[in-house]
């Protein structure tokens, strides 16, 4: 049997996540590239993308751990889509984010609904240092970019005065099942495995719950669709099975006025901690 104490998960982690190559390129490890990646997105956010409105079952979880007149630092709070609904149930929320772009939004949103309980603070989590008294640490979606992940959970285990709750979904490609029905490899991120193993290893005996909702995309046409799967799995893998992509996509896919509708069934991890 392999004993976890013998598994260096910070490596792990750098490894997985591609902290330890010579080259890096992305968002992920360019500042500018994140920030302008959010400046053209931070209008459409909360209708493209709301983990509050589509998984069932989050919120209530979410304001029965958190409870009533609590304190909660919104850890990367994007445009609100949890900060906003909190607001109503919480005495006073920090909502922390990067992303200038994405803090306008939910400023924006707070003086239209006359919400005056929330502060904004436009910063990194690896360098926030503020004393702020939380009761809870919320981060939904929000630690994709950590390098040094040990360091960002013991700050939240240290913010959050009563627990935390980390909500994660898991990263696949919108269209891995018909990868898998054809056994294809494909891009995915494991992080939702090694961030519960560091925080038992750190001695927080975290919780871990599983969820899951459906997401809608809708493709223009086939080719839209062909051009995302080459994305996934390379030209040469898509090139060797590109008839079977096919059929299995317009065998799934809905054909609608406005092209092919794929459904995907999504899996968000909850991670939570209550002392």
């Amino acid at each position: 049997m392999y004993l976890l104490k013998k598994i260096n998960l910070d490596d792990a982690w750098q490894k997985e996540q591609g902290w330890n190559e010579e080259r890096k390129s992305g968002r992920k490890f360019d500042d500018r590239k994140e920030l302008e990646f959010w400046e053209k997105l931070a209008p459409h956010y909360s209708e493209q993308f709301n983990l509050y409105r589509d998984v069932p079952g989050l919120k209530e979880k979410i304001f029965s751990l958190v409870g009533e007149n609590s304190s909660v630092l919104d850890l990367g709070c994007g445009s609100g889509n949890f900060t906003i609904p909190l607001t109503s149930h919480c005495r006073e929320i920090l909502a922390l984010d990067f992303s200038p772009a994405m803090l306008d939004q939910l400023t924006l949103k707070l003086r239209e609904k006359d919400i005056s309980n929330v502060r904004t603070v436009c910063s990194k989590w690896e360098d926030f240092s503020e004393p702020w008294d939380a009761d809870y640490v919320l981060a939904v979606n929000s630690l994709y970019r950590v390098c040094y992940m040990r360091e960002a959970l013991k700050k939240i285990a240290l913010y959050g005065r009563k627990g935390f709750i980390i909500v994660r979904t898991l990263l696949k490609p919108l269209m891995y099942s018909i990868y898998e029905d054809l056994g294809l490899n494909y891009k995915r991120n494991n992080d939702y495995m090694l961030m519960p193993l560091m925080l038992w290893d750190m001695g927080i005996h975290a919780n871990v719950e599983y969820m899951e909702y459906s997401r809608d995309k809708a493709y223009d046409t086939w080719k839209t669709a062909e051009a995302e799967m080459i994305r996934d799995l390379g030209e040469l893998s898509y090139m060797n099975f590109n008839n079977q992509l096919e059929e299995k996509f317009l065998h799934t896919a809905e054909k609608k006025n406005d092209g092919y509708h794929y459904i995907s069934r999504r899996v968000v991890q909850m991670i939570w901690y209550s002392n």
